[in-house]
């Protein structure tokens, strides 16, 4: 009798348990959980439940205050007070003195953080960067243990949603490791298992515990999207990362409550390399543009409501007119690729991809219509994240996935990256006309002026062709019908605290 009993309490202890523990699905494997070198979206999905900054987001992934309290801005400069209760998963508070050493990190060059420019519109971040100044001359600054103060160049509308992003987190004094890692956010890490999983846990300390339902989050690697939904289906998940576009017939029919598709604020391009052999071919370039028809790739292959995209920034971000695709398209590409000059027997254009389903779909229907219209031959290559990450940085690839989501909304979030000293420029693109007008850009104030040097911006990228514009993101999850909290917004960031079960 007391063995039967034992087992129906161990029983009821699981599914307590079990009740309390949100598994995700997250894409590949995280790049970093460093907040400073972390690049890829699966890996700050991990970092906003880990850490939080001055701002953090609410369930729609609006900006609101997270370890401040409360700001003020007078002549560009900045006054934050900091809560008096946010603390590290080690007990220990978060000082104003934890941010101005996490940003000093950030605009260090020996750090080579690739979004430390989000940081260089503090006094003196640029010079530092350049190596003119030591970090320490950053214009950041702990008035006492709960105010923190900075001053900018110039005004930044912007600035609050940036605040959000992990490069803007704070760092303790011992930080830790990706697998040891002394975190300020709703979780802790418990766990990371390579190519399996990253397991977080409840953090006791902080400030708003009481108000986070899950104990635990894990954090599956599923680059699999077809794989994914088996393990959704079988109750292994309760959220996916994506979906296997393939299938979307079947999950509109089968699984309509739980299919989430919505807008979302990101441009997918093809990557070219500029400093290619063949590639640095301008009119190579625009006759590869020309031959690919975003209409059928969007409606035939991808067919999840993704748009055509002519230009770089969404149409959300921007004036600019909507180009639509022209009717001779593919007699102009022929008779741009003819002026070429090239051969199309002695020209292979290999396109480099990160593992997934869903992009090995878009890669394979880019290269049957450079092979149906151009006569060019493509060699297909995909890489585990990774690995990708890596080799899309190399002068040895030629074409590659590439694409961004917006970190603020604001057209410059596209933009700067195609600047000569960006670290997200893998496209070897320089301009000098293009790096002036993004200058003028970060300067302005007047909407209007703004909107137009946006569009001039955007035009020099549609005649340079450092990539190739293809389609403007949706996201797409499956979600659990007993999971709440959860809202579709155009960040697509669902932050685990948020998030609850039915009972």
């Amino acid at each position: 009798m007391k063995s039967t009993i034992l087992i129906i309490v161990l029983l009821f202890s699981y599914c307590l348990n079990a009740e309390n523990v949100l598994n995700r699905g997250n894409g590949s494997e995280p790049d970093s959980l460093s907040i400073h070198l972390a690049e890829g979206l699966n890996s700050h999905n991990v970092l906003r439940d880990l850490y939080e900054g001055l701002m953090t987001l609410d369930a729609k992934g609006q900006a609101i205050y997270g370890v401040a309290e409360s700001h003020t801005v007078e002549h560009n400069v900045w006054t934050f007070k900091l809560r008096n209760n946010a603390k590290w998963s080690d007990g220990s508070p978060v000082v104003a003195a934890d941010f101005v050493r996490g940003w000093r990190q950030a605009v260090d060059p020996k750090t080579a953080a690739p979004y430390g420019f989000l940081l260089k519109n503090i006094v003196h971040a640029e010079k530092i960067m350049q190596l003119k100044l030591t970090p320490d001359n950053l214009v950041v600054s702990a008035l006492d243990e709960h105010t923190l103060q900075f001053r900018l160049w110039q005004a930044d509308s912007a600035l609050l949603e940036k605040l959000s992003l992990p490069i803007f987190y704070p760092l303790p004094k011992n930080p830790g490791n990706n697998h040891n890692i002394i975190s300020n956010g709703a979780y802790k890490i418990d766990s990371w298992r390579v190519q399996e999983k990253i397991v977080l846990l409840k953090n006791p300390h902080y400030y708003d515990v009481d108000n986070v339902y899950y104990d635990q989050v894990n954090y599956w690697v599923t680059e699999s999207q077809s794989s994914e939904l088996k393990r959704f289906r079988a109750g292994e998940l309760d959220i996916t990362e994506s979906i296997p576009d393939g299938q979307i017939g079947w999950l509109r029919e089968n699984l309509p409550s739980e299919l989430h598709i919505s807008p979302y604020l990101g441009s997918f391009f093809l990557g070219l390399n500029l400093g290619d052999k063949y590639l640095k071919n301008h009119k190579l370039r625009q006759a590869l543009s020309m031959a690919i028809n975003r209409k059928i790739l969007t409606d035939k292959v991808l067919k999840t409501g993704q748009k055509p995209a002519y230009r770089i920034v969404p149409q959300e971000l921007t004036k600019s007119t909507l180009l639509q695709l022209n009717t001779n398209a593919q007699q102009l590409a022929k008779e741009l690729f003819v002026e070429s000059g090239i051969n199309p027997n002695e020209i292979t254009i290999e396109i480099l991809y990160n593992n997934s389903q869903n992009q090995r779909k878009v890669a394979i229907a880019v290269a049957a219509m450079w092979r149906q219209t151009l006569g060019i031959r493509a060699k297909l290559k995909n890489q585990e994240w990774k690995v990708f990450v890596s080799s899309r940085k190399s002068n040895k690839r030629s074409a590659f996935r590439s694409g961004w989501i917006a970190d603020y909304a604001d057209a410059l979030s596209f933009l700067e990256l195609f600047t000569s000293n960006s670290r997200f420029n893998f496209y070897r693109y320089k301009n000098g006309n293009y790096d002036k007008i993004i200058k003028e850009i970060t300067k302005s104030t007047d909407a209007e002026q703004k909107y137009h040097l946006v569009e001039q911006a955007e035009n020099l990228l549609l005649h340079d062709l450092p990539v190739i514009p293809l389609y403007y993101y949706v996201s797409r999850h499956l979600v659990d019908n007993r999971i709440l909290g959860f809202v579709d917004n155009v960040a697509d960031r669902h932050l685990s605290k948020y998030l609850y079960r039915e009972n």
